[in-house]
C-alpha cells in the first residue's frame, strides 16, 4: 500500500470514528465545541509502510478526548495497553482548542521535521489529514508538547474503556529449564483475545512475535537476567484448547510455559519484569490496538532469588549452549571485525556457507577476526582443506578457568581429553596423535566419534599414549 493510500485510509476511518463520537455524545456538548475534531497517531506509519510497533494516538470529538496506548515498551511511566476516555474541562479542553488550531496552520515543506506521525483535523468544515513533517519545526514542537500533555491527562484522568496488563507471576529452577508463569490482566469494559505464546511466530522479521523476562540483581544492577518465553513449550494447554486466550473484561489468566532460551546469569536476588511484542483482538469497540508492545509495571517488580549461577550444570551448559549457538548463528564474526565474546568458533568461507571448518578455535573477546586466507580441514570429515577468507560463527564454550585465577577448568568446557576418561562435554571428538616432539599431530578423521556426557572415551587403536580426543562440535 501506498504512502498516499495509507493517509487516506487512516485519515477516513478516524474521521468515521470521530462521527461515532460525536453522535453518542450529541446530548452533552454544544455544536460550538462539537466542531473540534482531530487525532493525532504516533507509530501509526513510517515511510508508508505500517511500523513494527503498536500505535499511540489522541483523538478529539467535540469535549471528549480518547487516548489510545498501543507502543509503551520504551517508556517506562506507562504499563500495559489500552483506550482511555476523559471528558475535557479547564485546561484540558483550553489545549485541545489550540492543538486543533496547530493542525490547521499552513504547511512548511521545507522545513525538515523528521517525524512520520500522522493527523487529522476539522479546518474550516472539511476534513485535512497528513504527516506532522508539513508543518513548520515551531508548530510541530508545539504539537508535540500539547499531545504529551492531553496523552496524560487521559491516562491518569480517563476512563479505561479497554486495558491489558502484563505481569511476572513465578519463575521456577527445573531439571531441563525454567517453568515460568505470567499473567495477564483485562481491567477494561471489552473482552480481549489473541493466541497463546506457544503458537506466536518467532521468526526474525517485522512481525516478530516477542514474550521475555528480564532485570538485574537488586544490589548489582550490573548482573543482569533475561529469558524468552514466545515459541516455547506451553504447561497447562488444557486451559487454552483451541490455542487461543479469552480475557473476560475484569479477569486475568495465567500462561505458564516451560523455557530453555536463558541467558547466562550469576546467583542473586533479581528484580525482573515481562515485556511484549504480541497481535491482540479487542471485541466490540473500533480501534487499531492489533499489533502492541508493553511491558510490565516497572514500579512493582517481582523479585526472584536463585542460588547459583546459570549454567552451572553439565546438563544446563549443554542446554543453554545450544540455545546461544542458534542465536549467534546469523551473528558471523567477518574479517577484520573484534569478537565480542569468548568461545570456540568454527570458520566458515565467506564465499560459501557449506565451507566450513572441521575443527574449532578458541577466540577471546576483542580479539580482531584475521584477513588473511585461513586452510583447515573441511568439516565434513573427507580429508579435503579450504584455503582462503574466512568469517567465524560461534559454536560452544571456550575452556574455562573454575575461578578467574584458578588452573583448574570447568570440566564440560574442555577442549580436549584423555582416552579412559569421561567424556566431558556432548558432540563429536576427533582422535589426534602426536607425531613427535614438535612436529605437531595427526588426525584421524575416519576415527571422529559421537558421545555423550559422562560416557568414557574410547581407546585410539594403535596409538599408544600419544593420542587425545579433541571436540569438534554438539
Amino acid at each position: 500500500m501506498t504512502r498516499s493510500s495509507w493517509i487516506t485510509y487512516l485519515g477516513n476511518a478516524a474521521f468515521c470514528f470521530f462521527l461515532l463520537g460525536s453522535n453518542a455524545h450529541a446530548e452533552t456538548v454544544n455544536p460550538e465545541k462539537q466542531e473540534m475534531q482531530f487525532s493525532y497517531t504516533t507509530n501509526g506509519a513510517a515511510d508508508g509502510s505500517i511500523n513494527t510497533y503498536g500505535n499511540n494516538s489522541i483523538s478529539v470529538s467535540g469535549e471528549i478526548l480518547r487516548v489510545q496506548i498501543g507502543d509503551s515498551s520504551l517508556d517506562r511511566n506507562i504499563n500495559g495497553v489500552g483506550i482511555y476516555e476523559l471528558k475535557l474541562m479547564n485546561q484540558n479542553l483550553r489545549g485541545a482548542r489550540k492543538l486543533a488550531e496547530l493542525l490547521c496552520s499552513s504547511k512548511d515543506t521545507t522545513s525538515g521535521v523528521p517525524i512520520s506521525d500522522l493527523y487529522t483535523a476539522k479546518c474550516g468544515g472539511e476534513m485535512r489529514s497528513s504527516y506532522v513533517r508539513d508543518f513548520s519545526r515551531d508548530v510541530a514542537s508545539k504539537i508535540a508538547d500539547l499531545v504529551d500533555s492531553l496523552t496524560n491527562a487521559g491516562i491518569q484522568d480517563g476512563k479505561k474503556l479497554v486495558k491489558l496488563d502484563l505481569s511476572l507471576a513465578s519463575v521456577d529452577r527445573e531439571k531441563d529449564g525454567f517453568l515460568v508463569s505470567v499473567r495477564f490482566t483485562n481491567s477494561g469494559d471489552y473482552p480481549i483475545k489473541f493466541k497463546t505464546p506457544d503458537k506466536w511466530d518467532v521468526r526474525m522479521g517485522r512481525r516478530m512475535a516477542i514474550l521475555g523476562v528480564n532485570g538485574s540483581q537488586v544490589n548489582s544492577p550490573k548482573d543482569k537476567f533475561a529469558l524468552a518465553l514466545a515459541g516455547q513449550s506451553l504447561v497447562n494447554p488444557e486451559q487454552f484448547p483451541d490455542g487461543e486466550a479469552n480475557l473476560a473484561p475484569r479477569g486475568s489468566i495465567v500462561i505458564k510455559l516451560k523455557t530453555d532460551s536463558i541467558e547466562k546469569f550469576s546467583a542473586g536476588e533479581y528484580n525482573l519484569n515481562a515485556g511484549t511484542f504480541m497481535d491482540i483482538e479487542v471485541v466490540g469497540i473500533q480501534s487499531s490496538l492489533v499489533r502492541v508492545d508493553f511491558h510490565s509495571d516497572y514500579k512493582n517488580p517481582t523479585r526472584v532469588t536463585f542460588d547459583r549461577d546459570y549454567p552451572s550444570t553439565p546438563q544446563e551448559r549443554e542446554q543453554w549452549e545450544a540455545t546461544h549457538r542458534q542465536e549467534m548463528s546469523w551473528q558471523p564474526v567477518k574479517p577484520g571485525e573484534t569478537f565480542a565474546e569468548d568461545g570456540l568458533y568454527r570458520a566458515v568461507r565467506t564465499n560459501s556457507s557449506t565451507h566450513r571448518s572441521l575443527q574449532l578455535v578458541p577466540f577471546k573477546t576483542g580479539a580482531v577476526a584475521t584477513t588473511d586466507r585461513v586452510k583447515m580441514l573441511m568439516e565434513n570429515g573427507n580429508g579435503i582443506s579450504f584455503d582462503g577468507p574466512v568469517q567465524w560463527l560461534w559454536e560452544g564454550s571456550a575452556p574455562t578457568p573454575v575461578t578467574q585465577y584458578s588452573f583448574e577448568t570447568i570440566e564440560e568446557t574442555r577442549q580436549f581429553c584423555k582416552p579412559g576418561a569421561v567424556c566431558p562435554r556432548s558432540g563429536r571428538w576427533l582422535p589426534r596423535i602426536r607425531e613427535g616432539w614438535g612436529t605437531g599431530y595427526r588426525y584421524d578423521l575416519a576415527g571422529i566419534v559421537t558421545m555423550r556426557h559422562g560416557q568414557t572415551m574410547p581407546a585410539v587403536k594403535g596409538a599408544g599414549d600419544a593420542t587425545d580426543w579433541e571436540w569438534v562440535g554438539a
